[in-house]
């Protein structure tokens, strides 16, 4: 029609002078009903988008053909009729999000087919029709959040097959009908968080290739099975935070390519040892807030991709079984929280628990710290039972045949408190030898200290005395060789016959003198 109005101005331009005033007149008679219906009063106009915002209204405004994008928050919307968009075919986006809009018919978007992002969280919506988003298969975003759905008709969301962004977070979905989502192949995020969902279907989530995001937190869930995950080939952030699961299963054998799991804040108490094994390429884990008390090695085995991990807040078990948390901690490269504290056994309780394992030499006894002196004989089948506290024994008369039984007398301690007396008296022990020791050094500083110097003088005057002693020895023994000296006589006979001579004093002799002494022939 304009194309023909715009045709007669120009052939009355070149023919009549006169027929331009009546064209220009046409011109403006054609185009003023667009201007003055463009921008209804006290809304904002920015070209084609329209943004009626926080004006209270209880109507959708009027003529508002040729718009591309239309805003009506924070109004007082109720209700959405059959169509009640009639007329906004180039409409693309459309917010009606903060009004108290509490039914929404059927066929209320039709002809809206060009919409690709519809907002209509925090209102009053309880239900949907099977056929609301049929009108708009383009559709890429659609928010549902805050509102009070409480159930999901099956094909709510069929043929949104260009569909990445679904919210629908903080309603009353108590349940997830299977492939409901089975059109949404585009689908990247989806958020069902801050629902009653109790359970889920296998085949809840089938159709979602594309999945890379899925919101679950604050939910009922009592039991997670990752078989109810088998499809999520690209999946790779599950958020399972605050729930009330209680055990964590896959009956599934398969791979995928998960990298961030939360679980926190739930009640987990079990997880089946091949659970991580389905995701070889979990980088991140949360396990905060839940009750475990230790980690099958097995797991901690299938934990070799982890960079990120965090599990405090549990009821660690510091016994025996804590120890292969300990070394996977000790050895672990990655970010984990330091706030892991011992539940149990009561002596250990507060204490972190790498802390605990070192400090009380959990990991390195062999035998049960709980248990000494028990009688208990060392055979495989055994007719006694001992109860905590009681001491009994059975003699036993061996056979001729039979080779007689070795006992081994231990007794065991009952509990908690025996546990916290063996480690008192490691404690008592401990100290008493240090405290042994530091005397036994003190005194043996202090006698060196105060006897020493007079060993030394002792020794000095023994060794004089001793010399003393020698040399009057020595003057004694020259003394007594000097008295004992006798004369001696050099007899020189003058003849040949001397030994007559001799006896018959007969011939001469010579005498050889000592000092102070007289010759005597």
């Amino acid at each position: 029609m304009d194309f023909l109005l715009i045709g007669l101005c120009l052939n009355w331009l070149l023919r009549k002078p006169p027929g331009l005033i009546l064209c220009t007149l046409g011109i403006f008679s054609k185009m003023l009903p667009a201007v003055n219906s463009g921008c209804p009063q006290l809304c904002r106009c920015e070209g084609r988008l329209l943004y009626c915002e926080s004006l209270n209204l209880t109507e959708m405004p009027r003529n508002l053909s040729g718009m591309m994008g239309l805003s009506l928050r924070y109004n007082s919307l109720s209700e959405l009729h059959d169509g009640q968009f009639t007329g906004l075919m180039q409409l693309t986006w459309l917010y009606l999000d903060h009004n108290h809009i509490c039914s929404v018919e059927g066929n209320a978007f039709q002809k809206l087919r060009r919409v690709k992002e519809l907002t209509l969280s925090s209102n009053k919506i309880t239900q949907l029709p099977n056929n609301t988003f049929r009108p708009m298969p383009n559709l890429r975003s659609v928010d549902l959040s805050y509102n009070n759905l409480q159930s999901l008709e099956p094909d709510l969301f069929h043929g949104l097959r260009k569909l990445t962004t679904l919210h629908m977070r903080s309603n009353a979905i108590k349940f997830v009908p299977v492939r409901i989502f089975q059109d949404c192949r585009s689908l990247k995020f989806l958020d069902i968080g801050y629902n009653q969902l109790k359970s889920l279907a296998r085949n809840s989530f089938a159709g979602l290739f594309k999945l890379t995001e899925l919101h679950l937190e604050h939910n009922d869930l009592v039991k997670v099975n990752l078989a109810h995950f088998p499809r999520l080939i690209s999946l790779h952030s599950l958020c399972l935070r605050r729930n009330k699961v209680t055990i964590v299963v896959n009956t599934l054998d398969w791979i995928w390519q998960l990298e961030k799991l939360d679980l926190s804040g739930n009640e987990i108490e079990y997880i089946e040892p091949h659970v991580f094994e389905s995701v070889p390429h979990l980088k991140s884990l949360q396990l905060d807030s839940n009750r475990l008390t230790y980690i099958d090695s097995r797991i901690l085995d299938s934990w070799k991709s982890l960079t990120s991990i965090s599990l405090s807040a549990n009821t660690w078990d510091c016994g025996r079984n804590v120890c292969a948390l300990a070394s996977w901690l000790s050895s672990f490269k990655g970010r984990y929280d330091s706030n892991l504290l011992c539940a149990t056994p009561e002596y250990a309780q507060g204490e972190d628990v790498l802390d605990a394992v070192y400090a009380f030499h959990l990991c390195e006894d062999t035998v049960d710290p709980t248990s000494v002196n028990t009688l208990s004989p060392m055979i495989n089948n055994s007719d006694q039972m001992f109860g905590y506290g009681s001491a009994a024994a059975t003699a036993y008369a061996p056979e001729a045949d039979e080779e007689p039984t070795t006992y081994a007398i231990t007794v065991t301690l009952p509990g908690e408190g025996a546990e916290n007396a063996v480690q008192i008296h490691k404690v008592v022990t401990g100290t008493m030898a240090l405290i042994f020791s530091f005397l036994i050094v003190v005194l043996v500083l202090y006698v060196s200290w105060k006897c020493f110097p007079a060993s030394i003088r002792q020794l000095r005057q023994c060794f004089v005395t001793q010399r003393r002693k020698q040399k009057q020895k020595q003057t004694m023994h020259q003394m007594a060789a000097m008295s004992a000296q006798e004369y001696y006589v050099d007899y020189k006979p003058n003849h040949i016959e001397g030994a007559l001579v001799i006896i018959n004093e007969y011939g001469s002799c010579s005498c050889h003198q000592q000092p102070a002494r007289e010759c005597e022939v």
